[in-house]
């Protein structure tokens, strides 16, 4: 079995266009690969080329240059389509089908066995929490009702790899924590994931690895603790140490008060020279100060690498 289920070297992508004679290109040379079993967070600024990559994965469109291998064979490979479960970023729906018409339907394009696909319909419809509208026509949906019937639609025939384009949009704060279950659910299984989204703090969250683009451009990828690795230091201060409290509030860039009275203050970024300050007053008065590693929160990290690029 394939170590990896997306293996993407040298991907590159040129939209022509009648007024341009260079045109617009969309992915250069971008080089990554999904872990079997993984949650693969793929992230980026809009045009920043994730939906182009997942149109080249899908055999939606073809490549300028570079390969795209999908479970082991060429994305182009008609095979492994029946392996994957997919939901684009903007599906269409026909407004006059039933939700449960429309997954059978689905199901029939998918060769699911007659014998089984009421069972499988259902099946999805529960994990999707959609059994009480399965009659209702698409047509009276919601934004999110749809992007609930297209996941279901996605994990029909329980395939190895779910490919999702904004599987987020148009959720609610509720419906946006049950399709974080669905996908470590759906992981737990054994599928792999690989999805887009702007929403950072579901992507932290819920994935354990990462890439971001910016204009076509990979600018990092890898495990997401490694990449949010400890980058400075959470102080707390017990109540009653107002000394240390305003000595250390000047360098520090967030501060939140403790139900005891007492504080604890970040400091994202390592300062040799204000953590050997740090320790010393650790060392002069032990019971009034704690020290801990503080871990980067995924939105800083992304925007500071972005906002940092030469491209």
């Amino acid at each position: 079995m394939e170590e990896n289920v997306i293996v993407i070297e040298g991907l590159s992508k040129n939209y022509k266009r009648w007024f341009s004679a260079k045109g617009t290109k969309a992915l250069d040379n971008l080089t990554i690969s999904v872990p079997r079993g993984s949650v693969f967070g793929f992230l980026g600024p809009n045009g920043a080329g994730k939906t182009t990559t997942i149109k080249i994965l899908m055999d939606l469109i073809k490549p300028t240059e570079g390969s795209a291998i999908v479970l082991g064979k060429p994305a182009y490979d008609v095979d492994v389509k029946k392996r994957i479960g997919f939901l684009p970023d903007s599906p269409a729906f026909s407004k006059q089908l039933t939700a449960r018409e429309f997954l059978s339907i689905c199901a029939k394009l998918l060769r699911i066995p007659a014998e089984q696909r009421n069972e499988t319909i259902e099946e999805a419809l529960h994990t999707v929490k959609m059994t009480d509208h399965a009659k209702e026509k698409l047509g009276s949906f919601s934004r999110g009702m749809l992007q609930r019937i297209g996941v279901a639609q996605a994990i029909l025939n329980k395939p190895e790899l779910l490919i999702l384009d904004e599987p987020l949009l148009g959720l609610d704060p509720y419906g946006r924590q049950e399709f974080k279950q669905i996908i470590i659910e759906q992981q737990k299984k054994g599928t792999s994931v690989f999805f887009s989204s702007h929403i950072l703090s579901d992507v932290e969250e819920i994935c354990d690895r990462i890439a971001i683009l910016k204009k076509g451009h990979l600018l990092c990828t890898g495990e997401l603790d490694k990449l949010l690795a400890a980058s400075g230091v959470n102080v707390v201060i017990a109540a009653g140490e107002d000394k240390i409290f305003k000595e250390l509030m000047a360098d520090a860039e967030g501060s939140v008060k403790n139900p005891d009275g007492g504080w604890t203050l970040s400091f994202p970024h390592n300062n040799p020279e204000l953590l050997k300050k740090i320790e010393d007053m650790k060392k002069d008065s032990p019971d009034a100060l704690t020290i801990s590693a503080s871990r980067e929160k995924l939105e800083d990290f992304f925007f500071r690498t972005v906002e940092n690029a030469n491209v």
